[in-house]
């Protein structure tokens, strides 16, 4: 697998896998709105390329409308998401990508933002069997039906991903996670607040009033959180390292995205592929600020 961070990379490795494409172009994404992807997918199209696009019908920030009327006029077979995952509070969440060889799995919509401000992570390959797996899910989503159990061993899959998550989570004893928010399921909650200082936290500096609570129950249980200041970047990457493997993904820490959503997460286990994770965890942990300083200075 070939590792990327955004905003580092940029979406130049998207675009190329895109304008790779020969026989046929998959995508799931929560949000598309970037122009320069918008034209990429339309330049496959014209290229008789066969492109379907599965898409959330109802994303948190409105644009859905809109964005739907402009993927289909790239030429693209565009379908809303199966209907489990368009009720109240449910969606569509995964961002994934493949091709007749290879796939893409991460944490980033495909929005402008994503590649400028915020600080994302996906990967980049070919192996056989998660090709399979992600074909699997999309043709299953595309149709409207299960898709049942098959091999998952490196992907971690919603709806129903709520004990794998808890295991991965009990099984590392000393973790660096990333996260958007730290969520509502108590289980969840309680397993974090054991590793104590063997825990080191980054959220973002628009975390909600209930994750500011979190985020105090877990710091009384001496697990290091760090907040990372909304001018440096916004931390919008869902990232957990430990010593044997990595995951990202598409997954908060709720209990709708583990038990309810479609969403999408890979583990990464080789050590040269883990080792830029923890690069740029160190990186946002000097550039991010220790909670309670941050919250005094609120």
């Amino acid at each position: 697998m070939i590792i990327y961070s955004e905003p580092d990379a940029g979406k130049e490795p998207l675009l190329e896998f895109i304008r790779n494409t020969q026989k046929e172009l998959h995508i799931n994404s929560y949000l598309i709105d970037d122009p320069d992807i918008m034209t990429a997918i339309s330049n496959t199209v014209s290229r008789k390329i066969s492109v379907r696009i599965i898409v959330d019908g109802h994303p948190y920030d409105g644009s859905g409308r809109e964005s739907l009327e402009a993927l289909r006029r790239t030429g693209a077979q565009v379908n809303i998401a199966p209907g489990r995952f368009e009720g109240a509070d449910v969606f569509d969440h995964a961002k994934y990508m493949l091709n007749e060889k290879e796939f893409i799995v991460g944490t980033m919509n495909l929005t402008d933002a994503a590649f400028k401000k915020n600080r994302e992570y996906f990967v980049r390959g070919d192996e056989r069997k998660i090709h399979k797996s992600l074909m699997n899910i999309f043709n299953s989503d595309w149709e409207g039906k299960r898709a049942g159990q098959h091999d998952r061993k490196l992907l971690m899959v919603s709806p129903d991903s709520e004990n794998r998550m808890f295991d991965f989570l009990r099984n590392s004893k000393k973790m660096s996670i990333e996260t958007e928010e730290i969520g509502d399921d108590s289980i969840l909650l309680e397993i974090l607040s054991t590793k104590g200082r063997k825990l080191r936290m980054i959220l973002p500096s628009s975390i909600s009033e209930n994750d500011v609570k979190n985020a105090e129950s877990l710091v009384s249980r001496d697990v290091q959180v760090r907040i990372m200041p909304a001018n440096a970047k916004y931390m919008h990457a869902k990232m957990i390292h430990n010593k044997k493997s990595v995951f990202i993904g598409s997954q908060n820490f709720t209990a709708t995205s583990l038990m309810k959503n479609r969403e999408v997460g890979i583990l990464i286990k080789k050590g040269k592929d883990k080792k830029i994770f923890m690069e740029k965890f160190t990186e946002d942990w000097k550039a991010s600020q220790e909670f309670r300083k941050w919250k005094k200075n609120k």
